[in-house]
C-alpha cells in the first residue's frame, strides 16, 4: 500500500496513452488536430477537447491574462493528454494577443529597422514567459519569410526585411528567446511565403522560382531555423511549380517528405497553416484537406473552424482503407506526444508571478531603435514656435496608440491638435481633413498600409495634404513601401508598425529629443 501511494502521484500526470496501450486509429488522428476557437467558439471547443482534440487555437476575445489564463485552464482541466495551446504571437498585422490580454510586440520589420539580436532574444524570452503565464504552450512564429515582393498582400511587415541573412539572423533571435522560456516556437511559412502576390487566406497563390532561387532567398532562414532545432515549422498555402507543380507545399510530399525532412533534415513537427482558407478549400474539404497533408508528412492540422469530428473520420477512413499508412499516423502520433513532454506540458504548471518590467523597457528601446528617417530630416525638430496639426489614417483601434506621439509633443511643448480618420476616408471627413490642415502652420501626416496596395482615398488625401505647401512630416506607420506613393514628402519616417512605443519614440523624434537610427530593412520600389 505504501508503494501504491508512492506511485499515484505520478501515475496521475503519466499522459493518457501511456495508460492506454494502444490508442484506437482515431484516438491517433485528434491527437493531431488543432482547431481555431474565439469567444464564441468556446463552448465547442471544449466538447471537442472531451473529445481527443490534440490542441486549440486562440483566437479574437476580449479578455485580461487573467481572464485568458482561467480558459486554458479550463480546456487543459477537459482534456486526456495536455493540450497544445496556440496562438499568432508574432507582431505585425495579426492583433489577435491583444484581445487576450497579452502585450503588443514590435512587428519584424521593426525589429530588422532595429537590427538588435540580444534585446530580440531577450524579448522573447520574456514574451514566452508571458504566453507561459496565460496557459499558452505555443506560438505560430516567427514569420522567417524574405519579403521579396513589395506587394505582397499577406505579409509585409511580418516580415523582418527583404535579406535573407537578417531574416535568418533575427528570426534565430525569436527562437532562442521562445526556447528559453519553454514555447513551443512554430516557424512559417516553408518553404516561403515572401515573394507571393496574393494572399492564400483568399486564393491559391504560386510562386514561380527555381530551385537555385528558392535555396539562395527563401530557404536561407528555414536552413538556419532547423540547424538551430526549431521544434516546429508551418507549411505554407502556395504552390511551387519547381517543387511540386499539382500540390501546395501543405499537401505535398515533394515538399514536406523531401525538402524539409530530407533535404534540410528537419525531424521536428511539421505544422500546417490553417486549412480552412481558401488557398485550400476551394479544391478540396477541410476534412480531406488534413488527410492529405497528413498523408504527405504534416504532423499537426491546423483546421480553423472546420469541423474536427469529420476530419478524425476522414483520416480513419483512410487509414483504414489503405490510403493513408498506418505507419504514417502512427510516427505523427509519436512525434505529436514527443513534442509535448519535450515542453514540460505533463509537468506541473509554473505558478503566476507578477510581469517583469523588462518586457516593456526592451519593446520601448527596440522601437526607439527602429525608427528610421526614410527621408530629408532637415525640419527636425519642429519649431515650438509653429502650431502643428497630427493627421493620422488608421483603423479606428489604433487611437489610442496614437496618443503615445500626441502626449510626446504636448509634453515637449508644442501647441498640438491631433485627428485620427479611417484609412478608408469618407467625403463628409475631408472638410474636417482640410479645415484642421488650414488651421496649422506644419503638418505631420500618418499613412497607413497593411500590405502592398494602399487605399486610393487615403492615397489621395495625403497627396492633397502634401500638395498644400506647408512643411510636413510624413509618418510611415506600418508597412514602409508605402513611402515609395508620396515621392513629394521631403520628410519621413518609417516606424514599422503602428505601437504605443513606436508613435511615442516619433513623437520624440519630432521633438528633437531622438535622433532616428534605424535603417530600411527592404528596398522600397521606385516612386509611382
Amino acid at each position: 500500500m505504501k508503494l501504491a501511494r508512492r506511485l499515484l502521484p505520478l501515475l496521475l500526470l503519466a499522459p493518457a496513452p501511456l495508460r492506454a496501450a494502444s490508442p484506437s486509429i482515431e484516438e491517433e488522428a485528434a491527437q493531431l488536430i488543432m482547431t481555431a476557437a474565439d469567444a464564441s467558439g468556446l463552448a465547442a471547443a471544449r466538447r471537442d477537447v472531451r473529445a481527443g482534440l490534440g490542441g486549440v487555437q486562440l483566437q479574437w476575445g476580449s479578455y485580461s491574462l487573467e481572464d485568458t489564463r482561467r480558459l486554458t485552464e479550463a480546456l487543459q482541466a477537459g482534456a486526456s493528454v495536455p493540450l497544445f495551446i496556440g496562438v499568432d504571437y508574432e507582431g505585425g498585422s495579426v492583433y489577435v494577443p491583444t484581445t487576450l490580454g497579452l502585450l503588443e510586440l514590435p512587428t519584424n520589420m521593426m525589429l530588422g529597422a532595429a537590427d538588435d539580436e540580444n534585446n530580440t532574444a531577450t524579448l522573447f524570452y520574456l514574451a514566452g514567459k508571458e504566453l507561459r503565464r496565460a496557459g499558452i504552450n505555443m506560438a505560430f512564429g516567427p514569420v522567417l519569410d524574405v519579403n521579396s515582393n513589395p506587394r505582397n498582400p499577406i505579409i509585409g511587415i511580418r516580415s523582418f526585411g527583404s535579406d535573407p541573412a537578417e531574416a535568418a539572423r533575427l528570426g534565430g533571435a525569436v527562437i532562442s528567446g521562445f526556447k528559453a522560456s519553454g514555447i513551443i516556437a512554430v516557424a512559417k511559412h516553408f518553404p516561403g511565403h515572401g515573394a507571393a502576390s496574393q494572399d492564400s487566406h483568399k486564393t491559391l497563390p504560386e510562386i514561380d522560382a527555381s530551385t537555385a532561387a528558392l535555396a539562395g532567398t527563401d530557404l536561407v532562414p528555414f536552413r538556419a531555423a532547423v540547424a538551430q532545432g526549431v521544434p516546429a515549422v508551418m507549411t505554407a498555402h502556395v504552390l511551387y511549380p519547381a517543387l511540386d507543380p499539382r500540390e501546395p507545399a501543405t499537401l505535398s510530399p515533394a515538399v514536406i517528405g523531401g525538402l524539409l525532412r530530407r533535404d534540410l533534415g528537419f525531424g521536428g513537427l511539421v505544422v500546417t497553416d490553417s486549412l480552412d482558407m481558401r488557398a485550400i478549400t476551394s479544391r478540396t474539404t477541410v476534412a480531406r484537406a488534413a488527410a492529405a497533408a497528413l498523408k504527405a508528412g504534416a504532423d499537426v492540422l491546423l483546421i480553423g473552424k472546420g469541423d474536427f469530428r469529420a476530419a478524425v473520420r476522414e483520416i480513419a477512413a483512410q487509414v483504414r482503407a489503405g490510403r493513408i499508412p498506418r505507419s504514417r499516423l502512427d510516427e505523427a502520433y509519436r512525434r505529436v506526444l514527443a513534442a509535448k513532454r519535450a515542453a514540460g506540458l505533463f509537468s506541473r504548471p509554473e505558478p503566476p508571478s507578477p510581469f517583469d518590467k523588462a518586457y516593456i523597457d526592451i519593446t520601448d528601446e527596440l522601437s526607439r531603435r527602429a525608427l528610421t528617417a526614410a527621408r530629408g530630416g532637415g525640419l527636425l525638430p519642429l519649431p515650438k514656435s509653429k502650431k502643428i496639426a497630427v493627421i493620422i489614417f488608421a483603423p479606428q483601434r489604433f487611437a489610442g496608440n496614437a496618443l503615445s506621439l500626441y502626449r510626446a509633443l504636448l509634453g515637449n511643448g508644442y501647441e498640438a491638435s491631433q485627428y485620427v480618420f479611417d484609412i478608408g476616408v469618407r467625403p463628409e471627413e475631408e472638410r474636417k481633413i482640410r479645415e484642421a490642415a488650414a488651421a496649422a502652420d506644419i503638418l505631420v501626416i500618418g499613412s497607413f498600409q497593411w500590405t502592398g496596395v494602399q487605399n486610393a482615398s487615403q492615397r489621395a488625401m495625403i497627396d492633397s495634404l502634401l500638395d498644400s505647401g506647408k512643411p510636413s512630416v510624413l509618418l510611415s506607420l506600418m508597412n514602409p513601401y508605402d513611402l515609395s506613393n508620396y515621392p513629394k514628402a521631403r520628410c519621413a519616417l518609417a516606424l514599422y508598425g503602428m505601437t504605443a512605443p513606436s508613435m511615442a519614440a516619433a513623437g520624440e523624434a519630432l521633438a528633437g529629443e531622438l535622433k532616428p537610427a534605424g535603417r530600411l530593412p527592404v528596398a522600397l520600389p521606385e516612386a509611382r
